[in-house]
Formats: C-alpha cells, structure tokens, sequence
C-alpha cells in the first residue's frame, strides 16, 4: 500500500524531455542526411560536368579530321566542319533562344582497318571491322583512311568485306590502316523525353546528310546540365559567339580556338534552403527568378587541332 505509481505530472515532464530529445535528434538527422545529399549531389555534378566537357572538347579538337587534307591543307568538298548555333535553343524553362550548340563533322566514328594493302588508284578495299560492326551499314558512307583519304562506299561486294568506293585511292596503303566514317554530330541541351532536368544531348548524322538519324536515340552525354555556351577565336585575333557556318580553309579567318562553358546543377534538398539565381555566361544573359539549385561552372579552351593547320 506504501508503493506508488509515477504521478500525472511526472508523466507529462517524461514526455516533454522524451519529445524535445526526439525532435533534436530528428532535425539533426534530417540535417545531415540533407547535407550528405547535396555533398554528393555536388560531386555528381563535378563529374560529370568534367566528363562531358572533355568528350566534347576531344571532339571539336578532332573537327575535320579526314576532311581537310593533312599535307597540302586543301579541303575535300564544301561542308560545315564547325557551325555554331548561337542562342537557338531553349532555357530549361522554356524561354526561347538562349542556349547555344555545335555542329562538329569529322572521320569519328572507326569501323575498324585494312585488312590487305590497296594501291594508288584503287577503286575497292578490303576492311577488317571492329566486333559489332555490319558491313553492310557501311555502303552509301563517307569514308576516311588515316585522315589522307575521303570518299563513298558505293557498294559492297557479293556480302563480303571488300567494297567498291569513289573516288579511286588517292595513294597507296597498307593493312591495319585505320578506317573511320565521317559524320556530322551536334551537341545541346534539353530536356529528355519523360525527364524533368536537362541535360547535354549528342546527335549523330550517321550519313552525314545534314539529317540526325532519328532511329537512334540522342545520347545523354551528362543530366543537370543548365547552361551551354561558346566563344570562337578566329586566327585574325577577333573573338566572337557566332563565326561564319562554313569554314573553308585557306580563305578567310579561322577557328583557332573554342571556349566551351558548361553550367550544371543541382537542387537543394532543403526547402528552406538560401534562394540562388541563375548567372550570366558568354552572351546569355543572368536568370532572373531565384530558385533552390546549387552550379557549377565548367569552362575549358579548346585548340582546333585540324583547322589550325590554317593559321
């Protein structure tokens, strides 16, 4: 009978201490998991802002190869080896003409080597492909060998892997000569199909006709990517945001150098998390809305490796 149980107040003292600790723990869970997330949301966007600027600087580096030839510096047909769109291309929230691309043609694309040595004035070659090549895709193709040669595969022999091609070798060359596929490849940015964030696209033109083969589906190079924007130094020392579309070789300035600026980001997980706006990059002007995203800023300078053989 001398035993008693916990009083009412005491109850209500437990609870309030059991609450308050509860509550502290919960905001400093909370607080480190949301940290946690945007420190590796932060590094994610790091990546692959650095991977994606460096597929596409190797690419417009390689803008021509095959094209121009690398001994006498002449060009082979009239074609657009660097176009620069400028602002033609939506912000992610859909303003119109903001956004920049780039249209790069070049022997990209290796389908594999000479498998025989073919000699100056040859009209057919024999190709050893890479696995997962269909030589039969390779008729109607431009083609490069090692840069020196550029010409159409018109036909291919009786299913095999010889094929006819115009016009006739300009010269002799061997087996293991590498040979490539010219094509016509841009880069953008929008917004995938069923996606919310953009994201850095590349498109191919396989035949290099001026028409992105539309049964290949665009590959996202990086997501989160906000901003793509680049600036041209031209070998008369001018720097500007949209060079002529063609670029013809030896007449005229040329395409030094290309500035490529990548802007990508990331949404803080914190609602209540410090407003940021977008900022102002090349010729596109600063957002006006603040939002929740965390950027970064890639930017790299990238020499015209081919074209500069023109300086």
């Amino acid at each position: 009978m001398n035993k008693r149980g916990i009083t009412l107040i005491e109850l209500l003292v437990a609870m309030a201490i059991t609450g308050i600790v509860s509550a502290a723990g919960f905001t400093f869970f909370n607080n480190t998991f949301n940290f946690s997330l945007l420190h590796q949301r932060t590094i994610d966007m790091q990546r692959e802002g650095r991977v994606s600027i460096d597929i596409l600087s190797r690419e417009i580096r390689n803008a021509g190869y095959g094209i121009i030839d690398p001994l006498i510096g002449t060009l082979r047909g009239s074609v657009s080896l660097i176009q620069a769109g400028n602002n033609v291309d939506p912000d992610p929230d859909g303003t119109a003409g903001r956004l920049d691309r780039i249209t790069l043609v070049g022997g990209y694309q290796g389908v594999g080597t000479l498998s025989a040595a073919a000699a100056n004035g040859a009209t057919q070659i024999t190709i050893g492909f890479i696995a997962g090549v269909n030589p039969a895709d390779l008729v109607n193709k431009t083609i490069t060998i090692e840069g020196f040669y550029y010409g159409t595969v018109l036909s291919q022999v009786a299913a095999t892997n010889t094929f006819n091609i115009s016009p006739a070798l300009n010269r002799g060359y061997s087996a293991v000569n590498s040979v490539a596929t010219v094509q016509r490849i841009v880069y953008r940015v929008a917004i995938p199909a069923g996606e919310t964030e953009p994201a850095l696209l590349r498109e191919v033109d396989f035949n290099n006709d001026g028409a992105v083969d539309t049964t290949v589906a665009d590959s996202v190079i990086a997501s989160g990517i906000e901003d793509l924007q680049f600036a041209y130094l031209l070998t008369d020392g001018t720097e500007v945001n949209s060079p002529p579309a063609i670029v013809l070789p030896p007449a005229g300035a040329q395409i030094a150098a290309v500035r490529v600026s990548l802007l990508a980001r990331g949404l803080d997980p914190k609602a209540a998390a410090t407003p940021s706006t977008r900022q102002a990059l090349e010729d596109h002007a600063a957002g006006a809305a603040a939002d929740r995203y965390h950027r970064r800023l890639i930017t790299k300078v990238v020499e015209v490796r081919n074209l500069g053989l023109f300086n």
